[in-house]
């Protein structure tokens, strides 16, 4: 369980700010005085959070708890007024549920490392067990063109790769049902000697 408390004044009160989120099962809670702030459905327990803001009122004060994951936990940041009450910066100014530019250029450049290599090497070893021995895993035979899709799409398109849109881009769905044709086209190749009529018997 994780949690983050706020000591704060406000018109010469202090009141305590409490977040609560638990990594298990995804649900957080903000109190406030310790009574439980009324979260909206959609934002009680979330999955795949790449920033949120949950919004509250303290007397006349507008109050943000803004979180951002930072992979395995979250980090949760209050503003009053919309001034963060550790830094005194403007929301606008550090906003954490803002990813930055460089960070979705850095997770594309993972994105499309990884998927490359493993893309090229799943489709060699593919190839090789296919023309050394006349045998091939489905599975082996499928994923490898799926994955250089994949690399190719975030190559192509400045999309963070952590974050699925809403709704889904007629691009991505177009790249999704490539990377199933194509995965199908190499396990159909593969069982029908293809790579033999290709490369010949090695």
């Amino acid at each position: 369980m994780s949690n983050k408390t706020w000591d704060i004044t406000l018109d010469n009160q202090v009141h305590r700010v409490e977040f609560t989120h638990s990594p298990l099962s995804n649900w957080r809670k903000i109190l406030v005085d310790g009574n439980s702030i009324e979260l909206p459905k959609d934002q009680r327990r979330i999955q795949w959070d790449p920033g949120t803001k949950h919004r509250f009122d303290i007397g006349s004060h507008e109050c943000i708890i803004a979180t951002r994951s930072t992979g395995f936990d979250f980090k949760p940041e209050l503003y009053i007024d919309g001034n963060n009450v550790e830094t005194g910066l403007s929301i606008a100014d550090e906003d954490p549920t803002k990813i930055s530019e460089d960070a979705t250029r850095s997770r594309r450049i993972v994105v499309v490392a990884i998927t490359l290599i493993f893309g090229v090497g799943l489709s060699w070893m593919n190839a090789r067990m296919v023309l050394s021995s006349g045998r091939y895993y489905p599975e082996l035979a499928m994923l490898g063109p799926m994955l250089l899709v994949i690399a190719g799409y975030y190559v192509s398109n400045s999309d963070d790769p952590w974050v699925l849109p809403k709704p889904i881009p007629v691009r991505m769905i177009a790249m999704i049902i490539l990377a199933f044709v194509l995965g199908i086209a190499n396990l159909w190749a593969s069982d029908n000697g293809l790579y033999f009529i290709l490369f010949g018997s090695g």
